[in-house]
């Protein structure tokens, strides 16, 4: 994630919180990101210097204006101004991040090679807890690429428990 990125996020969820719209800020964000999703070549266009800036500006405002507050299609058109338009989606996650991080939260990213059962879930979800000292969610994803074991992503670390980083570590202490 990038300083601006963050930069912006901050903004945002400050000034949403002097509103005290912090979740009308994230609803918006969300339809944001769907339509980023749905529509992957706009991301293009907003960044294209061979639009006119004030034309790429205008299409953001056309496709979201009355649909998302005000506060955040002000700050979108900012950072298209700015050039600054290919950090939106990490600006997304970042004030997802600050969220989390205000709330008390926190979010883990988990790579398996197979699907984790509930129970599995559930105990790592608790030894994560217990560690980082917050509550946390998991978002679990199966990585065909694993052999085994998982990897953790959270809070800017990663902590890798895969067979592949295992057998790196012994091959590591077997070379001179």
């Amino acid at each position: 994630m990038t300083h601006t990125s963050r930069e912006y996020a901050e903004a945002l969820f400050e000034l949403a919180a002097e509103e005290d719209r912090g979740e009308a800020c994230a609803e918006a964000l969300d339809t944001v990101e769907q339509a980023l999703e749905e529509n992957p070549g706009f991301l293009d266009t907003l960044a294209s210097p061979a639009i006119p800036r004030e034309e790429r500006m205008d299409m953001l405002s056309a496709a979201f204006q009355g649909r998302i507050p005000l506060s955040v299609l002000v700050l979108m058109r900012m950072m298209v101004y700015r050039g600054h338009a290919r950090s939106l989606p990490e600006m997304i996650a970042a004030y997802r991040d600050l969220a989390r991080e205000r709330s008390g939260m926190g979010e883990a990213r988990v790579f398996s090679a197979v699907a984790l059962t509930e129970e599995e879930r559930e105990a790592l979800r608790q030894k994560l807890e217990k560690r980082f000292g917050r509550k946390m969610t998991l978002d679990c994803q199966v990585d065909p690429d694993l052999l085994g074991g998982i990897r953790v992503e959270t809070e800017g670390r990663v902590l890798d428990g895969t067979l592949r980083a295992r057998l790196k570590e012994i091959r590591g202490v077997m070379e001179p």
